[in-house]
């Protein structure tokens, strides 16, 4: 789930955030309970707090909207093999971009993975700190967080160059990132992102595409974003292969789960977006 420093109107902030939860889902109320030790009579209030004070700093529909508490790695097909590679080949990373409060990092660690082998990207570095609060685990937890700008690159210096240096993740899961941008920007980051993932190594996530592939109106008033289908989503990484010099095998699937037609971000065509793109070259 992607950050973004929104500067759309106050009124259509007001139609992405949600009434408080009366209830939270059982995978993040599990983590929460199991993981950060926070009991079972405070979860909600505990979620709607990090929510509210989380929609304070970064007015994004995926916080207004409780988006962030749907936990999306373990929904992918591959997550079992995920959490295998990450355990038991030496050496292994994770990437997360866009990892918000850094949620499915904690699941990971939850489900055996050595924290120090995942690493968080954002653009919105409150987001990251109020992780720390949301799963209580600033002093136990060894995974690094790292404020960057996915399309300055190596023009941030030393914060991305450090990221190349590494050799490339072996995992790098990108949900909810994309989708929020035009297709030459999407292109655009997808270039840089390619310099971060080995070869053999996977991008995993998901996001909101479309039975219509095309544009649709984005976050800020008057700009547009790309939502694909599978089809477009493989061309697109084709185009990027082309330009650096690499090659990518993409594996999706389209469905409706999750989708609300009658939210503010999502019409009749939405759908979420389940991919997977391997690197082969």
């Amino acid at each position: 789930m992607a950050a973004t420093n929104d500067k759309s109107s106050p009124k259509r902030n007001r139609g992405w955030y949600q009434d408080d939860l009366t209830e939270v889902n059982e995978p993040i109320r599990r983590l929460l309970e199991s993981y950060s030790k926070v009991p079972s009579s405070d979860v909600v209030q505990h979620v709607n707090s990090i929510r509210e004070r989380g929609f304070a700093a970064n007015p994004y529909p995926c916080i207004g909207l409780y988006r962030f508490t749907n936990l999306t790695l373990i929904t992918h097909s591959l997550y079992d093999r995920i959490v295998s590679r990450l355990m038991t080949t030496d050496d292994a990373t994770y990437l997360d971009v866009g990892c918000c409060f850094g949620q499915d990092m904690r699941q990971l660690v939850q489900d055996g993975v050595p924290s120090a082998r995942l690493t968080g990207l954002d653009v919105a570095g409150p987001l990251m700190e109020l992780g720390y609060e949301f799963f209580l685990d600033r002093e136990t937890l060894q995974s690094r967080f790292v404020v960057t700008d996915v399309f300055q690159g190596p023009a941030q210096g030393a914060v991305w160059t450090e990221l190349e240096e590494r050799g490339g993740a072996d995992v790098m899961h990108c949900s909810a990132f994309f989708h929020l941008f035009t297709l030459e920007r999407q292109i655009a980051a997808a270039e840089q992102l390619s310099r971060l993932v080995k070869k053999g190594g996977i991008i995993v996530g998901r996001q909101m595409g479309s039975v219509k592939p095309g544009d649709v109106p984005a976050i800020q008033d008057g700009s547009v974003s790309y939502r694909h289908n599978v089809e477009t989503f493989n061309a697109m990484w084709r185009e990027v292969g082309e330009a650096t010099s690499t090659r990518w095998e993409v594996e999706g699937t389209m469905d409706m789960i999750g989708i609300n037609p009658n939210s503010p971000v999502e019409d009749e065509n939405s759908r979420r977006l389940l991919f997977t793109v391997s690197r082969v070259e």
